[in-house]
């Protein structure tokens, strides 16, 4: 491994974490935490419950370098149609306990999280946390309920837009993605470029039309494995615009009340 691959590697697996806002800070204080032991790592988890008693969970993902406030405003939907709602940081973003890890390792923490609160009913995930659901999918990591929000439509896309925005050459692109596959449990995965075909369960896809970060493109491409998904290309949005998006909101509702009033479509997809 060169230089330059290895120095690649060691940045993917350091996020530079977006900064919490202070009314973020403020509320994060106010919520109800608990902390899993993944391997070496930790991860606090907000957990959010309604009133009323309920089966229904909901796990909700934030992406790389993010956090779990910054999906706020699904919790608040979600809440208020009676599911409980778990916001983990992902392995090593967590301000409290910083870690070098990659995307492989992140597996482990959907796999802890079903392991200590059973199956999740509905995954809400952003960014690369919607490609990390997939990968945990093929692990054993079930749901029945999926919503994308800026999702790369592969691990090999995700590297691609990573090396444009650095301005680095696609030569490097092969090398990464073996330099991943080796280190991932079920090989073959990480390579294919039908992630997300075997989640056949409800889905609903958000993208925002000016995402520069991770094209529409990509969109287009889960939408295309996924036949019974939605698409919706929310105008005049990027790739952290979406979460807070007015539309982005409204698609939710709707496609969360649908889905709950389908239980013909209620099965659980991933491994088991």
């Amino acid at each position: 491994m060169d230089n330059l691959l290895l120095s690649l590697t060691d940045k993917l697996s350091m996020p530079a974490v977006f900064p919490m806002r202070p009314s973020e800070v403020q509320q994060l204080v106010l919520m109800r935490t608990q902390t899993l032991h993944c391997g070496p790592w930790r991860s606090r988890v907000l957990i959010s419950k309604g009133p009323a008693q309920t089966a229904k969970k909901a796990l909700l993902l934030h992406g790389w370098g993010g956090h779990p406030l910054m999906l706020a405003r699904a919790k608040d939907i979600l809440l208020a149609q009676g599911y409980e709602v778990y916001l983990p940081f992902l392995l090593g973003h967590d301000p409290q306990t910083p870690a070098p890890c990659d995307f492989p390792a992140q597996c482990q923490l959907l796999l802890t999280l079903q392991k200590t609160y059973g199956a999740f009913d509905t995954v809400v995930a952003h960014s690369a946390g919607g490609l990390i659901t997939a990968l945990s999918a093929s692990l054993g990591f079930r749901f029945s309920r999926l919503v994308l929000m800026s999702a790369p439509a592969s691990f090999t896309s995700l590297l691609q837009h990573y090396l444009r925005q650095n301005h680095l050459p696609d030569t490097y692109l092969t090398p990464l993605c073996a330099w991943y596959q080796a280190r991932y449990p079920a090989m073959e995965v990480p390579a294919t470029d039908s992630l997300f075909a075997p989640c056949d369960i409800p889905a609903l896809i958000l993208h925002g039309q000016q995402d520069t970060k991770i094209t529409p493109a990509d969109a287009r491409k889960i939408h295309r494995q996924l036949p019974g998904s939605k698409l919706a290309l929310i105008e005049n949005t990027g790739h952290l615009g979406v979460l807070t998006h007015q539309r982005t909101q409204y698609e939710l509702n709707a496609f969360l009340r649908t889905s709950n009033a389908d239980p013909k479509r209620s099965h659980y997809v991933g491994s088991h």
